[in-house]
């Protein structure tokens, strides 16, 4: 797999990530600090609350019907059961957890240079990537979503918080790499499916 599709593909997991966080916090914002919010699953120091869960599912189908419009099927992979979306959702912050208590840390300026970096990528007219024009209009949907300008939202605590995850997902897949724990992204794939069976076995099904 290219260095530009692991972007692709990482970016639109990245903004699914996003927009479940921004929603999520308007979510609790909008219902009042004296309601509760509702959580799919919690455990340990892992939780997801329903607003977060119902609109990664809500994003998932969005760019399923994007792609459908387009004649895109390269990102269609149909629409997973609930129980595989709150997998994927727990397999990675489950991922973050690990990384941080391997030792691995993430500073303000990583996190700063990444976004700038990817956020110059995005917008760049001149990029020759493969589905760059998909990507960008989800990005616009994205940020018309969260009622944010663009400035606002690149600069938003929700995003610098997202890209913090994901560079510690990065960081361990490299750290597992020099290791030789894992060879490539599908060894580091079931890695993640075993952390999320030594959830399951500790705390159950979720």
């Amino acid at each position: 797999m290219t260095r530009k599709r692991l972007f692709i593909i990482s970016f639109i997991v990245l903004l699914l990530a996003v927009s479940s966080s921004l929603y999520a916090s308007a979510t609790d914002k909008d219902t009042g600090a004296s309601e509760q919010k509702r959580l799919i699953t919690m455990a340990g120091d892992i939780e997801i609350s329903e607003s977060e869960f119902e609109f990664y599912k809500a994003n998932i189908k969005l760019i399923n019907q994007l792609n459908e419009a387009e004649g895109n099927f390269s990102f269609q992979t149909g629409i997973p059961s609930d129980q595989e979306l709150v997998d994927e959702m727990l397999k990675k912050r489950l991922s973050v957890q690990y990384a941080r208590n391997s030792g691995i840390t993430v500073d303000e300026d990583e996190i700063i240079e990444v976004v700038n970096r990817e956020k110059s990528i995005l917008n760049s007219s001149n990029l020759d990537i493969e589905n760059q024009a998909l990507i960008q209009e989800i990005m616009k949907q994205r940020i018309k979503l969260t009622g944010l300008s663009e400035e606002d939202f690149w600069k938003s605590d929700f995003v610098q918080k997202e890209y913090e995850s994901v560079l510690y997902i990065d960081k361990l897949f490299k750290d597992l790499i020099e290791k030789e724990e894992i060879s490539n992204i599908q060894d580091f794939e079931k890695f993640q499916i075993h952390l999320l069976e030594q959830y399951k076995d500790t705390f159950g099904e979720h």
